[in-house]
């Protein structure tokens, strides 16, 4: 199968790069991020629903108009960085091209990011990426980007930023896909989840039950009135019309068993810290995130796009199998394979036997896979 090829060789890139030092630990990453843009890039038309539905048009609209004329035209479409980005690949690269960018912008704020973070465990972001996020992103190109850039925007409320972050998400909610207002509620959803335990907290000793709470009323509302946000979102865009009268799914059961893998994955690293005061470090705001992304995939009871806000928490999934698979203990390393084990089964499950995003079986001309 060529996606064994596809997924196992920039995770092989990665571990080498975690295990080498300078120079050459570099262009090994570089390598490994290339290899996912590659093969995004010489795929069929076929191979991702949204290529035929926007991608192809959109790079042949930019290829034969002027800048003016296409940002006009294409400005209910698509958003204002995405159509920039097209019609300047469109002036002087080709339709490969086009893809393998879209998907570089993908891949690289989030492995990327996960390197700077992980030095030494890398190559589990990459597995994850690969199994999870890559076949969403070869469909979704778009909404990727800016789910993309929504996780290392997240530093910048780490940091005590709450404007600059404000202003990052909006930007890329501007530039490349409005859903991306949603990431706002990082910052809120951080700073309830530090204060836990703290005297600042807002609700006390009872914060942590607040948080609760209030994430389940969010998921209640979601479910009671995603529909009306839908019909919002088709009002605002051309491109969204069609979301509007998307009827909901069943129960996704591939994603139940992904949320209860990481709850206890989550769970289990939680058991084997022994300060409190470590208990919602960094990385355990990654899988608290990835939970929560976990859980929205079951938004598509209410209407199918709605999973799709799903992947502003799941982006962090990867940064979370980094996060401990480096550490010394082996409980922690093995469960960084619990997690990839986890993608495998979602990836064979909702890709391959469901046909997911219509990704599989990958096809490419230009390679001569058929």
């Amino acid at each position: 199968m060529i996606y064994f090829a596809i997924i196992g060789l920039p995770i092989l890139l990665a571990y080498c790069s975690d295990h080498t030092k300078g120079v050459l630990s570099l262009l090994l990453f570089c390598f490994a991020l290339f290899v996912p843009c590659f093969f995004a890039g010489v795929r069929d038309a076929t191979v991702g629903t949204d290529i035929m539905t926007y991608a192809v048009w959109t790079f042949d609209a930019a290829r034969r108009s002027s800048l003016s004329s296409f940002l006009v035209s294409y400005a209910d479409i698509s958003a204002l960085g995405f159509n920039l980005i097209s019609w300047i690949v469109a002036k002087i690269g080709s339709f490969p091209m086009y893809l393998g960018l879209l998907q570089a912008l993908v891949v690289i704020p989030i492995c990327g990011y996960a390197k700077r973070l992980y030095p030494r465990t890398s190559a589990a972001a990459m597995a994850l990426y690969m199994l999870l996020l890559f076949p969403f992103s070869l469909n979704a190109m778009k909404q990727m980007i800016a789910v993309a850039l929504c996780v290392p925007a997240l530093k910048l409320a780490d940091n005590g930023r709450p404007l600059r972050f404000c202003c990052a998400v909006l930007a890329i909610a501007y530039l490349f896909h409005q859903t991306a207002i949603v990431a706002l509620g990082y910052y809120p959803f951080l700073i309830a989840i530090r204060q836990i335990g703290s005297k600042r907290a807002f609700f006390g000793k009872a914060q942590r039950l607040a948080v609760i709470v209030i994430i389940v009323a969010l998921f209640l509302i979601s479910f009671g009135f995603g529909s009306r946000f839908i019909q919002v979102l088709s009002s605002l865009k051309e491109s969204y019309s069609y979301q509007a009268s998307a009827s909901g799914t069943r129960l996704n059961y591939s994603a139940l068993v992904l949320l209860l893998g990481v709850v206890l994955v989550y769970a289990l690293d939680q058991h084997g810290i022994g300060k409190k005061s470590a208990l919602y470090g960094g990385n355990r705001i990654f899988g608290l995130l990835a939970i929560i992304g976990a859980l929205a995939v079951q938004l598509n009871m209410v209407a199918d796009s709605l999973s799709r806000f799903s992947y502003y928490g799941l982006s962090f999934l990867p940064l979370y199998g980094s996060s401990f698979s480096g550490r010394e203990k082996n409980r922690d390393q093995g469960l960084a394979i619990l997690l990839i084990a986890l993608c495998v089964a979602y990836f064979l499950q909702a890709f391959v036997v469901n046909q997911g995003n219509q990704i599989y079986p990958y096809t490419s001309s230009l390679l001569g896979v058929l």
